[in-house]
Formats: C-alpha cells, sequence, structure tokens
C-alpha cells in the first residue's frame, strides 16, 4: 500500500510491475500516464487499473502536483481466469462511486495500523474496490434494460445474503428464461449466479467474524451455509484463509 503527495517534478519511466496488479487511486491534483502505448489524462476520483507487467510511464502535473493512493494485489478466483478478467477491464475508471475514495482510505488505515487480520481486511477492502469496477464496466457495456433487471437481482441478492437462490428462481423474478438470465447476468456482472452469492455470503460472513461476536459456526448459519465444512472449504478457497483465523483475531501467511 502507497499514499503520496508528490511534488510537480515527480515521474516514473516505463515502469512495470510484474508480480502484481496495480490500482491508483488519484486523490487530488492530475498527472499524465502512457500506459501499454495509450495516454490518460489524470483527475482526481479516477481509478487507473493496471494489470501485471503492464508498462506505464507517468508525470505529475507541473501546477497542479497529484496526490495519489496505490495498491498491489494478487487475484484468486474459481470463476474464470484472473489474468483474462482483468485484461477486460478499462485501464481507468471516472464515473465510480465515493465508496471506493472510502476504501482506499480504510485500505491506508489497515496498513498502517497492521492490526490482527489486516491482511485479510485488505484483501477485502480491494476485492470490494475490484468489483466495483467489473460491476461498472459490465453496467456501460450491456442494454439499459437488461442492466436495471440485473441490478434488481443483485439488490435482491445483497439484501438477502443468507438465502442461495436457484437460477431457476432468479430467472422466473427477473422475466428471463433460465438459459438467457444465465448469459444476460454473466455479461451484466462478470460472474455466474452461483459464484455472485458466493461472492456476497463470504463478504458478508468476512465481516461477522471479524466482529468478534460470532464463531465459524454461527458465521455459516447467518450467512445461509447448511454445512460448517462446506463453508470453511470455500472461505479458504476464496480468501486464502481459515475463517478461524479470523474469528480468533489472528492472521497467519
Amino acid at each position: 500500500m502507497l499514499i503520496r503527495q508528490t511534488t510537480a517534478d515527480w515521474r516514473i519511466s516505463n515502469h512495470a510491475n510484474t508480480q502484481s496488479h496495480i490500482m491508483v487511486y488519484a486523490v487530488s491534483g492530475k498527472a499524465d500516464y502512457e500506459i501499454a502505448g495509450q495516454a490518460y489524462r489524470i483527475r482526481p476520483g479516477a481509478l487507473i487499473l493496471m494489470p501485471r507487467g503492464t508498462p506505464h510511464t507517468a508525470s505529475s502535473d507541473q501546477e497542479d502536483p497529484w496526490h495519489f493512493m496505490s495498491v498491489a494485489f494478487r487475484v484468486t478466483t474459481t470463476d474464470r481466469d484472473p489474468d483474462a478478467l482483468l485484461g477486460t477491464l478499462p485501464v481507468m475508471s471516472t464515473d465510480l462511486s465515493g465508496g471506493v475514495a472510502t476504501s482506499f482510505a480504510q485500505l491506508h488505515t489497515a496498513w498502517a495500523s497492521r492490526e490482527p487480520g489486516y491482511l485479510l481486511q485488505m484483501r477485502g477492502l480491494t476485492s470490494a474496490v475490484l468489483f466495483r469496477v467489473i460491476q461498472n464496466h459490465r453496467r456501460t457495456t450491456t442494454e439499459a434494460p437488461h442492466t436495471r433487471r440485473i441490478s434488481a437481482i443483485t439488490q435482491l441478492l445483497t439484501d438477502n445474503f443468507a438465502t442461495t437462490y436457484s437460477v431457476q428462481q432468479l430467472a422466473a423474478l427477473s422475466g428471463f428464461s433460465p438459459s438467457h438470465f444465465r448469459t444476460v447476468f454473466k455479461k451484466v456482472t462478470g460472474l455466474s449466479a452461483t459464484a455472485y452469492q458466493q461472492h456476497v455470503k463470504i463478504a458478508k460472513a468476512t465481516e461477522f467474524l471479524s466482529s468478534g461476536e460470532f464463531n465459524v459456526t454461527e458465521t455459516a448459519r447467518l450467512t445461509g451455509f447448511r454445512d460448517v465444512h462446506y463453508f470453511s472449504r470455500l472461505y479458504k478457497q476464496m480468501t486464502g484463509i481459515s475463517p478461524s483465523h479470523l474469528s480468533h483475531g489472528g492472521f497467519s501467511v
């Protein structure tokens, strides 16, 4: 995690991180980037996403040097190849909500405090920002009527995280046939309906476990898992850590 207020002479030249993906959030000021041969003018609120190995050159605006936060991360997903997924997303997003600024501020706080469980917290926050980029991209590249109907479904899944819906149920609620629903849902969200529900449940489970008020068994029940062993396996698969580590207030890597 990096937070920096640059000066007028700040610049980097033909740099590429070969180990991790990078997200950079512009807090204030302006900068100019050239990423994979494409020029970008960076203003406050812009989010830059650079998959690992992406060459980039950048410099601060001479009169209004930029202030930015950045995070390096890796992606693990069971739904599709992470590098292929990131490659479909825009390098720069400028129409994200203020929640992204809050997430980056929380990332900085977690990194600075290094309290037990901070790495898991940072993974969750980074995933939330990346998920917002995915949703925003899908929303802008999909027909509006379909987007509105799928957005209603994703809100339903978020509000009712303890319920597990079948594709047939969700298709009926959206007014699509099951086969068409699968296609449209994946196009809008970037995930299958099953994977989307898993992400919602695991994100909520992290909140419960982090609070210290619920153990693993209670958290599994609250998020709609009948089998605590399956919940634990899925949680570790999606986050890289056993839920029992977080519920005990610690974290190991």
